[in-house]
Order: C-alpha cells, then structure tokens, then sequence
C-alpha cells in the first residue's frame, strides 16, 4: 500500500517536470524560428545559382547583416511574383530588392534603403530614331517589362497601352528582347540595367537610358506582422555596416566607387 501511494505521489511531480521541458523546448522552437528571406533573381543585387548558392551585393549584405543581428534566416529562392505575394501573407518574411513606392508600403514595412538607382527608359544607342521626352512618349514604342514590376503601373500600361507590350518573368529577358531588336524600349534602372547586360553578354556600351524618371530607392522590406525586434536588428546592423566600412567596401565590390548621393538613406 505504501508502494503504491509513492507512485501516486511522484507522478504529478513527474507530469510537472515534463510539461516544464515541453514548454521550454516550445518556447525556445518559436524564438529560434527565425525569418524567411525571398530573393528573386535580380543581378546584381541577387544573382541566384544552379547550386543554389546565391550572391549579389544584396545578399552579402544580408549575409554580414545576419552576423551582427544573429537573426535565425533562411533564403527562399522563388520568382519576382511569387515572392511579393509570399512576404505580403508571410508572418516574420522578408524580401530584397524592391523599389520603394507609396502603394508598396501600404502592402509592406519598408525595412531599411540598401541603395538608389536612376530609372528611366533604356534603348540601343543605335536607334537615334527614338525620341522620349515624357513617359507618354514611351507609348509610341514597343516594350519588354518585367511580370508584377513597378514599371507597369508608372508607365500607366493597363488596360489603355497594352499594344505592343510584352510582359515577361524576368528582367533579363527584357534586356534579351532589346538586345536582339525585338522590341524597342525597356523600363529599368542604370545599375540593375548595364549590370545585367554585361552578365548576359552584351556591351553596356551598345545601351543607353534615354530618359531618367528620378532616383529611387531599393531596400529591404517585411511582413506587416513581422516582429518588431526583428526589423529593428536589421536596422541596426546595416547602420553598423556603414559606418565600420563593410557597405562602401561590397559597394565598390559590385559598382565600383562609393557615390555618397545615392545612399544618403
């Protein structure tokens, strides 16, 4: 009788120190769980490999962002679309590069500015024939833009200018068409432009951006229900980056000499 009343006695102390273990190791899996990081293909703020190792200025800037954070991350590799609708639903997701646009942040927290870019129009520099002088213009020509890209609201496309639009997945498939005269214009910005056509085996040289919209920024955005803390680490740490020198160093990396008047950010 007594035996028995010792296991009766031991087992709430028992159930006690499991469900402490239980909602410790739970706890800590919902700490620990980290961010979700979607990149597009975007060269060269993200360049995404075969292997599945992945690269541009961007991603090691998140990579040296995530050493002083310690931010638990994980790179989802997804299309331009998919990835805006994935960090729009997604709880503690995050995704680079997108330009900064008012409509935007009502979808999105904007992060942080990793860099600015001159947008405009881009031609072959042959074709002297083209003549922009406003975005109207750009509506006499035909066009190559990138599927759910910023370019297609500020070009006003649908549902009036549709004739002679061609919408593709990727931007580099627009800089294909303009390089190879299939279509005579394409909506980017100088960097992502000229990085990209070097990439594809064109001459930067044989382009040129015949009409400059205005700066814009390109950063890091977030869920709106993304944790508060976490978007504050990550502010932190690309603030430390620039002062310690690690931004101007992956800056002259991938663009060449530090331009202060782009990142005043």
């Amino acid at each position: 009788m007594l035996q028995f009343r010792k296991v009766i006695l031991l087992f709430p102390m028992n159930l006690k120190i499991f469900l402490s273990c239980f909602t410790a190791l739970f706890c800590h899996s919902v700490y620990a769980a980290g961010l979700d990081v979607y990149i597009a293909e975007y060269p060269p703020f993200q360049i995404i490999n075969e292997d599945k190792h992945h690269s541009g200025f961007a991603v090691e800037l998140f990579d040296h962002i995530t050493k002083i954070s310690e931010l638990d991350v994980q790179y989802i590799a997804v299309p331009w679309v998919r990835a805006k609708a994935m960090v729009a639903k997604q709880t503690d997701s995050i995704l680079f590069t997108m330009a900064r646009t008012p409509e935007r942040e009502k979808i999105y927290e904007w992060v942080a500015t990793v860099y600015v870019v001159n947008e405009g129009v881009f031609a072959l520099k042959s074709r002297e024939d083209i003549k922009i002088n406003s975005l109207t213009d750009v509506h006499q020509y035909s066009l190559a833009l990138p599927r759910g890209d910023v370019s297609v609201n500020t070009l006003n496309i649908f549902p009036d200018h549709t004739d002679g639009v061609y919408i593709v997945e990727h931007q580099e498939q627009c800089i294909k068409m303009l390089g190879l005269k299939r279509v005579d214009l394409n909506y980017n910005n100088d960097v992502g432009f000229f990085n990209a056509a070097k990439m594809l085996g064109f001459k930067p040289s044989n382009f040129k951006q015949v009409f400059v919209t205005g700066q814009t920024e390109l950063g890091i955005v977030a869920n709106k229900n993304t944790k508060p803390e976490s978007i504050n680490k990550i502010r932190i740490a690309l603030d430390a980056l620039k002062q310690n020198g690690v931004y101007s160093q992956l800056q002259n990396k991938w663009f060449g000499e530090p331009d202060e008047s782009r990142n005043r950010n």
